[in-house]
């Protein structure tokens, strides 16, 4: 919902808060969608849905069935509930992504690599704020726990889940028991040390060399601004002396 985004998200839903003039979700759709890997997007809306579903039509329509948008009407309950939306269409290996982290091309790449195994994608150097999502893992570097108030980590979580179609039933019925045993607490997260309890290696990938930007709050939208304006300058002088 972007509550902390105050009034940009008061009539839009977060998705299509501008970030230098383009909707959020514009950073992240043509991505996805440009790679042949990438054999179909689900869309989650809930907060003013309609909006997001005009907005789809109108700029995604040429994908046809590549792009699907799924309404979560229990949105205020939280993002497991927006994952449970999309569970029914899923049947292949998937990635979950959020729609407040930008990434750049280059990350995205990196991102979208062939996977062999189920794996969250981790941030170990970077220091976390107490409201970020932290990660307790093993000797073997596979994840124990993850919470926001964990006293005890060893990475921050960036947001990013990779599952393999093997393990969709297992996470499944592992959503299913965390919204069970925590009702409208429970959060997306709680899935995966529900998973690895029941002896499930869940990896972790290293994200600490690439380039993203969360907006959750108008001080980060206007950081991530910022940096993508200098960004795009410096990509433009480094094209302009190759042709120069």
């Amino acid at each position: 919902m972007g509550l902390r985004l105050g009034h940009l998200t008061r009539a839009l839903p977060k998705a299509l808060i501008r970030l230098n003039g383009k909707p959020l979700i514009d950073y992240t759709l043509p991505r996805l969608l440009a790679n042949k890997r990438v054999e179909e997007v689900i869309v989650v809306g809930g907060f003013e849905h309609g909006n997001l579903e005009r907005h789809l039509d109108e700029n995604y329509s040429l994908f046809g069935d590549r792009l699907r948008l799924v309404e979560n009407r229990a949105f205020t309950l939280g993002n497991l509930y927006t994952m449970e939306a999309a569970l029914p269409y899923l049947s292949s290996s998937f990635l979950l992504c959020n729609v407040d982290h930008v990434f750049t091309e280059k990350t995205w790449a990196f991102i979208l690599q062939e996977r062999p195994e189920p794996a969250i994608f981790c941030d170990f150097l970077r220091s976390l704020a107490e409201d970020e999502m932290k990660v307790l893992l093993d000797a073997d570097k596979r994840v124990v726990d993850m919470a926001k108030t964990l006293e005890s980590y060893d990475a921050g979580y960036v947001g990013l889940t990779y599952m393999t179609a093997d393990k969709i039933e297992l996470y499944r019925e592992a959503l299913a028991e965390t919204a069970s045993a925590r009702g409208d607490k429970a959060v997306v997260e709680n899935v995966l040390p529900v998973m690895a309890a029941q002896g499930e290696a869940i990896r972790v990938i290293p994200f600490d060399k690439n380039v993203w930007y969360e907006v959750d709050t108008r001080e980060d939208l206007a950081k991530a601004e910022a940096a993508l304006r200098a960004l795009e300058a410096e990509e433009a002088a480094d094209a302009a002396l190759r042709f120069s």
